[in-house]
């Protein structure tokens, strides 16, 4: 059995995405917070180029590039974190998700869509899947909760570097702004399943009817 893979082209920007993931979460000792915050940064606009590239062409879509993109949507929320709380780490977390979720991306990029797809099909997705990175941040810092609370109770320094009861407004943040954004998956679906144009066939030629206010996606 042969695997479908993303092309080839694409290679280099998740190979650069997921070694440099990878750097922080395997040498966390040997950089600093500036120097990995910098690693981070570069491969998250690599892994958002990869991302791009999954939609250039033929538009695959499955369950890697699903996770691909909620990844890239948690490392995007924790780097807007450390620039509010210098101190949140989670670099092992962060650049291990990354790193896995690239490299499925590329080996299992999905299936082709058909053309015959709503164009409210896109927005359904983007709204669906930033509502799964939202949920995904959350389970995150849920996760940095219970290992806070564990230190505090063995009278260590919490290794995430915040406080518990931030830890828990954020993760309560997460988890509402991922419901508002799955409520708002509903908007389109009612056009996901209509055509925006279907042919009639009448005395050999083929016209246009069945216009639908929804082909205004």
């Amino acid at each position: 059995m042969i695997l479908a893979s993303a092309p080839f082209w694409t290679l280099p920007f998740s190979a650069l995405a997921a070694l440099i993931y990878a750097l922080p979460a395997l040498v966390p000792s040997r950089l600093s917070d500036a120097h990995a915050r910098r690693l981070l940064w570069l491969a998250w606009g690599m892994h958002a180029i990869s991302l791009l590239a999954l939609l250039m062409g033929p538009v695959r879509f499955g369950f890697a590039p699903a996770l691909s993109v909620t990844a890239w949507l948690v490392v995007t929320a924790y780097m807007i974190e450390t620039q509010f709380f210098p101190k949140f780490k989670a670099r092992w977390a962060v650049g291990s998700l990354g790193s896995v979720t690239v490299v499925l991306a590329w080996i299992f990029p999905g299936t082709l869509l058909t053309n015959q797809a709503s164009a409210w099909l896109p927005l359904h997705f983007a709204l669906g899947l930033s509502a799964y990175g939202m949920f995904a941040a959350a389970v995150v810092h849920a996760w940095m909760m219970t290992r806070t609370e564990q230190d505090i109770r063995q009278a260590h320094e919490g290794s995430s570097g915040l406080p518990l009861l931030t830890l828990e407004r954020l993760t309560f943040r997460f988890v509402t702004a991922g419901f508002l954004l799955l409520t708002a998956t509903l908007v389109p679906a009612p056009c996901l399943g209509k055509p925006c144009t279907a042919k009639a066939t009448r005395n050999g030629v083929g016209t246009t009817s069945g216009y639908s206010p929804c082909c205004h996606g």
